[in-house]
């Protein structure tokens, strides 16, 4: 199983009981693949206040090619 890093762009739906409309969350980050243990700890970090439910989530992995441009990201280089 390959390991790789690649960008998450990720959408939550989330309601709480201050605000019946419900919000959408839209987060892009770079993650290691296969195991997303950014996407995952988002995710719990979501599920695990009383007052916010997480409805639905959805996201889709881009591949980090030379031509793929990372300047919005915060990339540190040692």
């Amino acid at each position: 199983m390959d390991i790789d890093f690649k960008i998450i762009e990720a959408e939550f739906q989330i309601e709480s009981k201050f605000n019946p409309y419900g919000h959408f969350i839209a987060l892009r980050f770079i993650d290691v693949v296969p195991a997303k243990p950014k996407l995952l700890q988002t995710i719990e970090d979501l599920t695990k206040h009383q007052d916010v439910e997480l409805i639905d989530y959805n996201y889709k992995e881009i591949k980090i090619t030379s031509k793929t441009s990372l300047k919005y990201f915060d990339v540190t280089i040692n």
